[in-house]
């Protein structure tokens, strides 16, 4: 019987973290106490034996012993063209003055590109520090705290399928949307927006919004009523709104907030430490029903938060 080797896995993958340097090489991680630490973007994100399930006692190995990090090895290469064909996509070279429902762009696109771009997305919703914490909530309800190797041993249970399942039954249905700020830099956390959780049951409106490099971010919805074409969009956003979208990063992330070179004012949600949703109308909804073809009723926005 062999012994799992330790390993050092990502949930931020060097395939994404690569496009966060900075001049120096380095990206910025932003704690909720507002102090910043500057590390070479390998160094972030990393989680050791994140993805192994270890289900004997500390240092006792067992037949059900298992590695899982393989399931993201398709995301991971994909990665770093799937970020190079964003960045050439056909956009326009601004923020218009126009109403936002008017400047997305539509594209024809591949479905091979759509594929491993929400192949990608999902892999980075599923193995995220915050679904991590969905993974072993309801046992912790239940049970109260748990330590060490019993809770990564159930968080590594319930998370093992979550990736392949998601990819199955989200697929490239749905509206996509290439989001572009030329102006204001996005941050990315150890939670972000999406509704992806562990163990997964049938999931009736995927969405993620998930900022991949400082100035790209990749929406990916299915609503509960929208025409099917066109399916892939470009937009290009002002400040104002990628202040909106970051606001989401903050009120999902709970102690790790990444950024390149501009540094996030703190907000109240972040400072919490913990795993915040929104309850109610928030800014990505809000983005969501300007899409072209999304049918859904519009409301005004105004941002809620709960607990996870």
């Amino acid at each position: 019987m062999a012994t799992l080797k330790a390993a050092r896995h990502h949930w931020w993958p060097e395939g994404v973290s690569a496009f966060w340097k900075n001049e120096a090489g380095m990206t910025k991680w932003l704690r909720p106490d507002g102090s910043v630490k500057s590390m070479p973007p390998k160094n972030l994100g990393v989680i050791g034996n994140g993805h192994q399930i270890r289900l004997g006692q500390p240092g006792e190995a067992t037949p059900w012993d298992q590695d899982f990090e393989g399931v993201f090895g398709s995301a991971d290469n994909n990665f770093p063209s799937v970020i190079r064909w964003l960045q050439i996509l056909d956009r326009d070279e601004a923020a218009s003055p126009k109403p936002l429902a008017a400047r997305f762009r539509p594209l024809e696109v591949a479905d091979d590109d759509l594929a491993k771009l929400a192949e990608g997305m999902i892999s980075l919703a599923v193995r995220s520090p915050m679904n991590r914490e969905s993974a072993v909530s309801v046992a912790e309800h239940y049970r109260g705290p748990l330590q060490g190797a019993e809770r990564n041993a159930l968080i590594g249970l319930n998370m093992q399928h979550t990736h392949q399942e998601a990819v199955k039954q989200i697929g490239i249905r749905g509206k996509f949307v290439a989001i572009y700020s030329p102006n204001r830099e996005f941050i990315f956390g150890d939670g972000f927006y999406h509704n992806i959780r562990s163990p997964l049951n049938t999931m009736h409106s995927p969405t993620l919004l998930a900022p991949l490099t400082p100035n790209i971010a990749a929406l990916l919805v299915r609503p509960m009523s929208y025409r099917t074409l066109p399916r892939f969009f470009t937009l290009v956003i002002n400040g104002d709104e990628a202040d909106r979208l970051n606001h989401a990063i903050q009120v999902y992330a709970r102690k790790q907030i990444f950024f390149r070179t501009e540094k996030p004012k703190i907000l109240d949600v972040y400072s919490q430490e913990r795993h915040l949703v929104y309850s109610g109308r928030n800014p990505v909804k809000d983005l969501i029903q300007n899409i072209p073809g999304v049918e859904e009723p519009r409301q005004r926005f105004f941002p809620s938060v709960q607990g996870l």
